[in-house]
């Protein structure tokens, strides 16, 4: 289950229908940090894991150090986080170890709008999919994530998403996997 980016009493209320989730994950956002944190507090208490950006993390722990700021966002209940570092890759922490992944390099950006998101969505998607929540399957959700956050920013809202086949998504992974694997 995946408590998309709304006020966090919201979250919580669309959490209390749903019956034995297998992962509950959640997004937020500055906003909600700052005027809601007691609420977002007791959400994370709830949920298995968070994505969120690098700037959202620094801002929840007041911590510069995205490492010392995902251990103490674990601390507040999630057993896993994910941190959107933007065009410089994500952050998956959990299980006692630590996913760096780059982001997709890209030559022609259209529009950034609405990237986190994909990222968050395709994530999700990936874990639905594989119907698994291991430590290997995270990480590949991650490379997921980039892949899609990458398909988004090379056209306008969701022209590019629109367009898009599972052939074309199959490729860029295949391609982000070559790319990055150095041994």
């Amino acid at each position: 289950m995946f408590l998309a980016n709304i006020d966090p009493d919201l979250q919580m209320e669309v959490l209390r229908q749903i019956r034995k989730p297998k992962l509950v994950a959640c997004d937020t956002m500055n906003f909600w940090i700052e005027g809601k944190r007691t609420s977002l507090l007791k959400l994370l208490g709830m949920v298995d894991l968070i994505i969120l950006n690098e700037g959202e993390a620094r801002q929840l722990t007041s911590q510069p150090n995205l490492i010392k700021a995902a251990r103490m966002i674990r601390e507040l209940g999630p057993s896993r986080v994910v941190i959107k570092k933007g065009e410089h890759g994500a952050l998956l922490f959990g299980d006692g170890s630590v996913f760096v992944a780059p982001a997709y390099p890209m030559e022609t950006i259209v529009d950034p709008t609405g990237a986190g998101d994909t990222f968050a969505g395709g994530f999700m998607g990936h874990l639905a999919k594989e119907r698994k929540t291991d430590w290997t399957t995270m990480r590949r959700a991650v490379i997921y994530g980039s892949v899609m956050a990458s398909f988004n920013v090379e056209d306008f809202s969701l022209d590019r998403m629109r367009r898009l086949t599972a052939r074309q998504i199959g490729a860029r992974y295949r391609e982000f996997v070559a790319f990055s694997h150095f041994a």
